[in-house]
């Protein structure tokens, strides 16, 4: 059970340094780690939020700066910047809830880090048969959020060349990859010029793309852990080091899968917090009670392994804690 109690976690501990000469505060100066963090103009509240390096975020916010005007007038707008490092992600995530509960800070509806976040669309029956979107909107069947587009897409460049699946990076099809064999061409079966019997099987590349994009353990990383191994007995160590990059990555895909998979059913109490849903619905933090009441979101069958844009970061810290509990 974690403890939220202790000194080093509380509010009245925060750091501050002055924002508006120093906009890039020494990296001495920051927290390494999980950290809560805050942006206030005078006693004014302008927004909060936690990150596991908080230089990295700080690089982020003046990058957006310099070409988006909510984050121009943040960056302009403050005169200070506070911060805490917190023990655990679950500490710094709560310390961002309660403040913001308590501070309503200016901007804090109008930046949206997740903004950036993009979902994967899968529908064997419709051109390009894989897509990576900004939204849930359609009848694709969405897996996400996740953080990175160029993640998805080199996770799909891999499944796509061991598994021979779209991965259509043009509009125009059929392209170079049925030329050099490296795709099987399902795209033909909307060529009017194929008759029925020589059009691909759309229900076999159905079942594919589920294999592959929607089952944690389907054992194509374990296939291409196999491949590597092979690679560097034979003592062919470079083609072993070319793999590395796929391994990871699909090692992040399977894991973030199984996030998914779990989260919106992940609901427990303690004495410290309550979680509904994946979400956090309340919590005990220096000797008071807080309530985060929301409205449960209806999802659609083609969304079952997708949440809200504003709701994964804090999923998944609610997440990995629960894990990390289970495993001792």
């Amino acid at each position: 059970m974690i403890d939220i109690k202790g000194e080093e976690k509380s509010l009245e501990c925060m750091i501050s340094v002055k924002w508006d000469e120093n906009r890039n505060p020494a990296r001495k100066e920051l927290p390494r780690g999980w950290a809560f963090f805050a942006f206030k103009s005078g006693a004014k509240a302008l927004y909060c939020g936690y990150t596991p390096n908080l230089a990295q975020r700080l690089a982020t916010l003046r990058r957006k700066a310099e070409s988006q005007a909510p984050y121009e007038e943040l960056v302009r707008s403050a005169d200070a910047l506070e911060f805490v490092a917190c023990p655990e992600a679950l500490d710094a995530l709560i310390m961002h809830k309660v403040y913001a509960h308590s501070h309503h800070p200016l901007y804090q509806n109008v930046l949206r880090p997740e903004a950036d976040y993009v979902y994967l669309a899968l529908d064997a029956f419709r051109f390009p048969f894989i897509s990576i979107q900004n939204h849930t909107n359609d009848d694709w069947t969405y897996v996400g959020p996740w953080r990175s587009r160029f993640f998805l897409a080199d996770v799909s460049d891999c499944l796509s060349r061991l598994l021979k699946i779209p991965f259509c990076e043009s509009g125009d099809y059929p392209c170079e990859k049925l030329n050099i064999g490296s795709c099987h061409g399902y795209c033909q079966a909307f060529d009017e010029d194929f008759t029925e019997d020589e059009k691909p099987d759309l229900a076999k590349l159905d079942a594919l793309l589920k294999e592959a994009y929607l089952h944690p353990n389907n054992g194509i990383l374990e296939m291409i852990r196999q491949e590597r191994a092979g690679y560097f007995d034979a003592l062919e160590f470079a083609k072993a080091d070319l793999l590395d990059s796929e391994i990871e990555n699909l090692e992040q895909y399977r894991d973030w899968l199984n996030f998914l998979y779990v989260t919106k059913s992940l609901s427990f109490s303690i004495e410290s917090i309550t979680v509904e849903n994946g979400l956090l619905s309340r919590c005990s933090f220096e000797d008071a009670e807080y309530h985060f009441p929301r409205a449960a979101t209806e999802y659609r069958e083609n969304e079952r392994l997708a949440l809200n844009l504003q709701d994964v970061d804090e999923a998944r810290v609610i997440y990995d804690h629960y894990i990390k509990s289970q495993q001792g």
